[in-house]
């Protein structure tokens, strides 16, 4: 009878008299290496798993993120009676919104209670920082480039790292460089006129370019007939027609030139001086540069321009507009050698004509002494 009663009692309570593995995971024992975390990051994430069995078990533990297995399944081996194991894989955050699953499985022996094999975080939502300065896109005046303090100097909402005009003066950061004025100050040397419209941005005392009149002086040239004038212009005409391939503009004097891609107009005023207009409708924020090929530039709409020397000069209008974007336009304008107008070339005619007269003498003189 006692036997009958001892085999019905392992039979009705099978579990407290036999060895059993039972491996446990929850959401609480899930964690990532770092708090924060940010789309596009690679981060660890951490599990641990408890054996509250009476028996060691192995077996392995795999994460995945919806139904994506996450790099390969773990080993795991733990002894019995609430010893722990830890493991991890490497993860990549996503943009958009996860959850994390760890799922035990493979053990030996079976697990007894597979219903806390598994464990599912709640959602994540990671911050999205292209720029890695911790201030999300949604919140940062510069998503771009790394600006932690957010400076935005002319409060236009784009911050100064991105900002090609931190001041919002109509002068780019770039060209107030050049002229050593101060970025952050729509008016650097505080005499009231904003560095855009001050020709002197780092004086006081000074705000436009003072024109200086000059004083009209007779040229003194040889006593010359207008026989003679006429034969300085012949002459002239022959040298010019002398030399080949030499690069010279067709165009006439007040004849309009269109640049190429239509953005500006020139035209000769004289040989060596041309008028240059813009004809892009821009903003009160964009920015046009001129470089003349010669060393000058300007930033007016329209500007007249004078050559010192004779060639070709590239001339380049450089425009940032108000968001920063920056485009170019050139074309070439000659300024020819042989013209009446250059002094250089009038007064080598005319000392050419004189070694000639003075030829002619000595000729003149040697054949009368022959007499």
């Amino acid at each position: 009878m006692k036997l009958f009663f001892f085999a019905l009692g392992l039979f009705i309570f099978p579990l407290s008299v036999q060895a059993a593995a039972d491996l446990v995971i929850s959401p609480q024992d899930i964690r990532f290496s770092q708090s924060l975390l940010v789309a596009g990051d690679e981060v660890r994430i951490y599990a641990k798993i408890y054996n509250v069995g009476d028996k060691d078990v192995s077996g392995y533990v795999s994460f995945y993120q919806g139904s994506t297995l996450i790099d390969d399944s773990l080993v795991i081996s733990l002894p019995a009676n609430g010893n722990a194991d830890e493991v991890y894989v490497d993860f990549v955050v996503p943009e958009g919104s996860f959850n994390i699953l760890a799922l035990i499985q493979g053990t030996d022996p079976s697990d007894v209670n597979s219903s806390n094999d598994s464990a599912l975080t709640s959602m994540f939502t990671p911050v999205v920082d292209d720029d890695r300065d911790g201030i999300g896109n949604d919140d940062d005046n510069c998503s771009s480039v790394s600006n932690n303090n957010q400076l935005d100097t002319d409060v236009d909402g784009q911050g100064d790292a991105c900002d090609s005009d931190d001041d919002n003066d109509g002068l780019s950061d770039d060209v107030e460089a050049e002229l050593n004025s101060n970025s952050t100050l729509a008016d650097t040397d505080g005499d009231g006129v904003e560095d855009a419209n001050d020709a002197f941005p780092n004086d006081s005392e000074k705000t436009q370019v003072e024109e200086v009149v000059e004083e009209e002086t007779e040229e003194v040239t040889p006593p010359q007939t207008e026989a003679f004038q006429k034969i300085v212009e012949e002459v002239a005409r022959t040298i010019q027609e002398t030399v080949s391939n030499t690069p010279e503009e067709t165009i006439s004097e007040n004849e309009i030139q269109i640049s190429p891609n239509a953005v500006f107009a020139y035209t000769r005023d004289e040989w060596n001086t041309f008028t240059f207009t813009v004809l892009t409708n821009a903003s009160d924020q964009a920015v046009s540069i001129w470089d003349f090929g010669d060393g000058v530039s300007s930033s007016k709409p329209t500007v007249q321009h004078v050559y010192t020397s004779s060639g070709a000069f590239p001339v380049i209008l450089t425009m940032t507009d108000e968001n920063g974007i920056i485009s170019t336009e050139q074309t070439t304008v000659f300024v020819p050698f042989f013209h009446l107008k250059n002094r250089l070339v009038l007064a080598s005619v005319i000392l050419l004509l004189l070694l000639l007269l003075i030829g002619i003498g000595s000729f003149a003189r040697l054949g009368r002494k022959r007499e």
